[in-house]
């Protein structure tokens, strides 16, 4: 029956969730790989404290790697760790050096430097003028830049879009501070004067925040109405949670829009779907070792293992023969001539199972 659990956990995660948890030994390599440092701002005339997390590799490779620039590193860095292990187990990741920028032991100044009316444009001089030109001599990374802030940090990367945009290609917004009341008129004083906004922009915060949420519609809704080219935005509401138990969620969709492999569905006929349905079994040493079906209901595909327990999925099309399940977008399923085949994009595994 191993052939059966592969096929359950490695290539559709839908059953056996313990095999698909990562082990103490592999939470200890990636603590391990969290360096710190301390850069005194001859800038701001304060010592910071700053938390690098190297991606699992990072001394066994010689790739190059985007940075994740973070605010709040005391406690965002462990966050974004967590994070990244999560999501590694429902997509393809590509993962950056993340860079936590904070106070150590140090008394914590966030509210001085994090606030746009305030000390924003120093503590964003810190940053670029001290803390990225230590990160670009001392690893390995290429030109693609991106930060996150959560609170005040979201109202941070927000004066950051607005007054800064060229210096990131990506800015996570996250349950922006002082209700979000802020989005909208810094958004409405930049179009005063430009006409484009070139930037990949995550914006979400949790349902409970009910005036942020509203703010945050607002603000994504005006920024999509100038269809502007060169901008991305996504927004993500987390349910049942307020400002302190969405950090968790916000971030997590932040990196996922950023950082995982995501199918895009188009529209297909659904007459093609017809031919796709039917039975389809697995083969292990010429032996019946797992078997599903196809269905098609009210002009959606569906996929449903063949055991009583077994709640179908939703199939979404990539093409006219391929297709994906949100609920693992590793695998990219293509159907063939009476066969249904199961690619891991991770590796580019296959498994073909026969219909008949």
């Amino acid at each position: 029956m191993r052939a059966l659990h592969i096929l359950l956990v490695v290539v559709f995660s839908f059953v056996i969730n313990a095999t698909a948890q990562h082990t103490d030994s592999t939470a200890k390599l990636v603590l391990d790989n969290i360096e710190t440092y301390t850069i005194h701002s001859s800038i701001i005339g304060e010592d910071y404290t700053i938390y690098v997390l190297k991606t699992d590799n990072y001394d066994t490779s010689e790739n190059t790697l985007p940075v994740l620039y973070m605010t709040d590193g005391d406690w965002n860095m462990t966050v974004a760790m967590n994070c990244f292990r999560m999501l590694r187990q429902d997509y393809v990741t590509h993962e950056p050096l993340v860079v936590g920028i904070g106070y150590g032991r140090n008394e914590n100044k966030r509210v001085r430097d994090l606030d746009p009316y305030g000390g924003a444009p120093k503590f964003l001089e810190f940053i670029e003028k001290e803390v990225m030109p230590f990160i670009d001599k001392k690893y390995r990374i290429n030109n693609e830049r991106a930060i996150y802030g959560y609170s005040m940090g979201g109202m941070f990367t927000t004066y950051i879009l607005f007054n800064r945009p060229d210096l990131f290609q990506k800015i996570y917004i996250g349950a922006p501070g002082n209700n979000g009341r802020q989005l909208m008129p810094m958004a409405r004083e930049y179009f005063k004067t430009n006409k484009d906004l070139k930037s990949k922009v995550f914006i979400g915060v949790g349902s409970f925040e009910k005036e942020v949420v509203k703010n945050i519609d607002s603000f994504t809704n005006y920024l999509k109405s100038k269809k502007l080219p060169d901008l991305e935005i996504s927004s993500a509401i987390t349910p049942d949670a307020g400002h302190g138990a969405a950090l968790g969620g916000v971030m997590q969709n932040a990196i996922a829009f950023g950082y995982c492999v995501k199918h895009k569905a188009v529209a297909i006929d659904p007459a093609l779907f017809k031919k796709y349905t039917g039975h389809y079994v697995y083969y292990e040493n010429n032996k019946k070792d797992a078997e599903l079906n196809v269905i098609s209901k009210n002009g959606k595909l569906y996929i449903k293992w063949n055991n009583p327990n077994s709640i179908p999925d939703e199939l979404f099309a990539m093409g006219n023969d391929k297709f994906f399940s949100p609920v693992n977008e590793r695998n990219v399923i293509q159907f063939g001539n009476k066969e249904l085949v199961v690619t891991d994009i991770t590796n580019n595994q296959q498994y073909r199972l026969v219909k008949e």
